[in-house]
Order: structure tokens, then sequence, then C-alpha cells
């Protein structure tokens, strides 16, 4: 049984040490032999950094490490070619002139590495030269690979003007790869985001985006059958552990890992994720704890949530890879590019007009992570106190327990921090929905969001096997706590939302909110019928 590749992103290492390693390489063939300037675009802790080290290896001609891979006898190992590696997890970027110090350090350092001197003092200027000067020693064209290029930027969101000195810094900095060109084999980018107003971006016509391309969609990522071909022995081992064939356990692992694609057919599993759950055995969330992509982060801090995403979980977007602008960032764009959201579907226009991609949020494991972080950010709870208190939440639900679910709602909207609460009370009705959306999103129920009838539009409606939960919310900073439980149970037996469900155990409950207090009740649809007549 070869080792698990836990933390292993040097692809010598892979190799040498046997480790598991799924060929990528008829893609880097593909790449080598048909362009020369690449940028890709995938969420953390996908392989991209795997990735470039394995292209580091190829054009310095290590053959020996390619033995038994796809593109062994495909590769002409005479070309090598001399590389400049930048890995912007190496590189200081706290502010400007930190980033521009480092950046200075990381020529100085490649110029050592290659015995060259270099007469410029400007980082732009500085940059230039150290292409030059390689290419001039070894009289061969120099091979750029740049990994995170962005991470200068979507670090510093929380300050916007930090971030767009530090993308400033970095237009100048990579401007010079477009006039080097004649010195320049091939250049190869990664990062999460695609932020305009870079120039890797804007000056670069013959850049390739291949984020999207179906071409290279399974470049990063464990497809099924890397699974079931790589993995065999430890879904065996797992499944004799637990007692059930392996055919279970391999739909377990497919429902919490799997889904991520980047063209609506094919779907992969996040490697880091899966290389985990066979290290410890167990199901569960791996890839959220690793922590929680920054963008992101400040992104919601900034600009709050679109609840219309959140309810229908799920997004779209035409023709190519949406990009960031600094200044009006979006909330979808940025749920897709760091993982959250994937393409479901593509919808492809007729003859002449660009696709049109359908997002939804990929697995269990992303799905829970990022309704617990939501709501862990409104309540101040840690994400992993969350789903216990959902949990504990659903049995009250069903045993029609309104004391202790009136309990665990308080529960959890004591936690609200103060400094939040000050934001809450501009908009608390905004901020509420987010956090019984994120709340719902997390019951295990099947949901539907808003849904529309003949005579209204129900707030939500939960499906579980034979049960099915009917949910009013109600909003007020003036009305009485109990007028809005009354109106909203009124309003679900008034308006008949129940018909469609009358073959189920129906469960009707209504919240209402008001600023730092919320108050709900819960009946079944008899007592309720009952209580509450035309």
């Amino acid at each position: 049984m070869k080792k698990l590749p836990i933390g292993v992103a040097t692809f010598s290492e892979l190799i040498e040490n046997n480790y598991t390693y799924i060929d990528k390489t008829k893609y880097i063939h593909k790449m080598v032999n048909e362009g020369k300037i690449y940028f890709l675009s995938r969420p953390r802790r996908f392989g991209k950094s795997l990735l470039v080290n394995t292209l580091e290896e190829l054009f310095k001609g290590n053959k020996k490490l390619f033995k038994e891979l796809y593109i062994y006898d495909k590769y002409d190992w005479t070309q090598t070619y001399p590389v400049i590696y930048l890995d912007f997890a190496t590189i200081g970027h706290k502010n400007p002139e930190t980033l521009e110090r480092s950046l200075n350090d990381f020529i100085n350092m490649t110029k050592m590495k290659h015995s060259i001197e270099l007469v410029s003092e400007d980082l732009t200027s500085k940059f230039s030269e150290l292409i030059m000067r390689i290419y001039e020693k070894y009289d061969k064209k120099v091979v750029i690979l740049i990994d995170e290029y962005d991470k200068a930027i979507t670090s510093h969101l929380d300050d916007i003007e930090i971030a767009k000195s530090n993308r400033d810094v970095l237009r100048s900095f990579y401007q010079v790869l477009k006039p080097n060109d004649k010195y320049i084999h091939f250049i190869f980018v990664t990062g999460i985001s695609k932020f305009t107003k870079t120039s890797i971006f804007s000056d670069f016509n013959s850049l390739d985006d291949i984020t999207i391309n179906p071409k290279y969609t399974n470049i990063c990522g464990y497809t099924q059958k890397d699974l079931e071909d790589n993995f065999k022995e430890h879904i065996d081992k797992i499944s004799k552990n637990n007692n059930v064939g392996p055919e279970i356990i391999l739909d377990l692992i497919k429902k919490w890992y799997d889904g991520y694609s980047w063209d609506g057919e094919n779907f992969l599993y996040n490697p880091f994720s899966i290389l985990e759950f066979f290290n410890n055995g167990k199901f569960n969330n791996y890839w959220f704890d690793t922590g929680t992509p920054k963008l992101l982060i400040d992104l919601i801090d900034k600009k709050g949530v679109d609840t219309e995403v959140l309810v229908n979980k799920s997004a779209r977007f035409s023709g190519s890879f949406p990009s960031f602008k600094l200044e009006n960032l979006d909330f979808a764009t940025a749920l897709l590019q760091t993982g959250y959201l994937t393409i479901k579907e593509e919808e492809k226009g007729v003859l002449g007009e660009s696709s049109e991609y359908k997002l939804a949020i990929p697995n269990k494991e992303v799905h829970d992570s990022l309704f617990s972080y939501i709501l862990g950010t409104y309540t101040n709870y840690d994400e992993s106190q969350i789903q216990p208190m959902t949990n504990n939440m659903i049995k009250h639900i069903l045993n029609l327990d309104e004391e202790n679910l009136q309990k665990s709602f308080e529960i959890l909207l004591h936690k609200i921090p103060n400094l939040l609460y000050g934001k809450i009370k501009k908009e608390f009705e905004a901020h509420y929905q987010i956090l019984a959306i994120s709340w719902l999103q997390l019951l295990g129920f099947d949901i539907e969001g808003e849904v529309m009838t003949i005579k209204g539009r129900m707030d939500g409606v939960l499906k579980q096997k034979n049960n099915v939960l009917i949910i009013e919310f109600k909003f007020s900073e003036t009305e009485s706590m109990d007028k809005m439980l009354d109106d909203g149970l009124s309003q679900i037996i008034r308006n008949e939302y129940y018909k469609p469900y009358q073959n189920k155990n129906v469960i009707l409950l209504s919240v209402a909110f008001q600023p730092r207090n919320v108050k709900c009740k819960l009946l079944g649809l008899k007592k309720a019928s009952s209580l509450y007549k035309k």
C-alpha cells in the first residue's frame, strides 16, 4: 500500500518516497505542446502547487522522476530550460513596501542561484533584467512559474487600500513579462481568484485561461476512476472496519467529497479531503478546517451575504470565468473562486452565443462548511459547535418540543456579539434572514426556499422522508412577538401552504425575530388547523 501524500506538494518527494501520485502529465503534455502562456484558477488545497512543481521538474529535464507516467516516452528530454519559480506563499505582503522588499529578495536569491549579476535597482527593471540575464547565460529561453499570484491581494480585502496598492505593485512587476516575450519559453500562473487590472490578464492577449476549458477540467483533483484505482486498499480497509460493503463507503465518499466541476460534465474530488478521510478513516469536514479563505471572510464582513444565493444554493454566469474588481466584489463569484460553488451544468447557447453556466454547492462537506461558518460568524460560536446544536434542534422539531426548541434558538442568538449587533440593528431583518437561512440549510432536510403557491409565497419548506416542515419567519422592531407568531401560523393555514403535502407528517413552525430576541411556535397540522380557522 503506497503512502498517502498528506502535506506533500513536492513532485520529487512523492515519486522517490513511494507516495501515491495521480498521473496528471497527460494535461501537462498537452499544455507544453499547444501553448505558451497559461492561467489556472482552482480553490485552495486542490493540487495547484504540486502541478507547478511537476512542471518545474519537467522543464529541468528530470526524466527519471517521470518513469511509468504518461509523458515519459512522449516528451523531448534533451530540451531543458532555466526556471524562475515564484511561490507567493513565501513572499511577504502585509503592505506594498513589504511586498516590494520581498520581491526584491526573491530576485536577489534567484540571481545568486544562477550566479549572475544585475545592475538594475528598480524592482520592475530588476525583474526584467533577471529574465534577460538568465536567458543570456544559458542561451535558452526561460520558463516562469508563478504559484498563488493573487495571495498579496486576497489577503487584504479587509483593507481595500492595501489590496489595491499591492495590486499596483504586482501590475508593475508582471508587466515586464510581455516585453520580454522573446526570452520566455513558457509561463504558467495559478491562483484562487482572477482579478482585473493586473497586467497578467490585461497585457497578454495570448494568455490562455484554462480554468473552464474542457480539455483541462481534470488537471487537478481526483476523478472517480482515480479514486477507485488508486485507493482501493484504503476503501476496503474502511469498509471492513465499519462492517459494510465497499459500495456503501464509495457512495458516502461521493456524497461528502465529490462534485467539483469546471465543465459541468466531469466531476472531481478534493484531493486534500480524500487523503485526510483515508488517513483518519472517518467522514468529517477536513477542507474547511484548514482555514476559510480570507477572501470569503472579508467579503461577508464588508458586503454582507446574497440571500438568494444562500436560499437556492446556486448562481449563474455567462461566457468566460468571471473576474473580480476590487472596487466591486461579487459574493457569488467569491463562492465560485473559493470552491463553495462549482459548475454543475453548462447550458450551451446557439451558435455564436456564449454558454451559460449553472453553479451549485459541490458536496456535503462544502455545504455544511459554508453554512456553519456563516452561522458561526453571526453567533460567535465555533463552527464545530454549530452542527451538534442544529442536530438537537431537529429532534425538538420532530418531537414538537416547542419549549426546548425555543431554548435552542435563544442559546444560538445569545452569542451574537455586541459589535455585530450594531450592524444588525441597521438592517436587522436582512441579517436575521441570513441567520435563519443558514440554520435551515444545516438541519439536514431537503429545502425549498421561498416556494411560490397560487395563494402566496412560503418562506421555506423542508422535507425529510415522511416529514414536511413549513416555516414562516416574521421580523419587526415594533410588533409584538406573539402577534407575529400567530400571523405566521395563520398565513400558512389561510393560504393552504400545506395542501401539496397532506400525505406527509406536516409540522408548522412560526419564528418571530426582533433585535436581540427570538420566539418560536411549533404545531402539528391538525392542531394548527383547529386553532387558526379561516
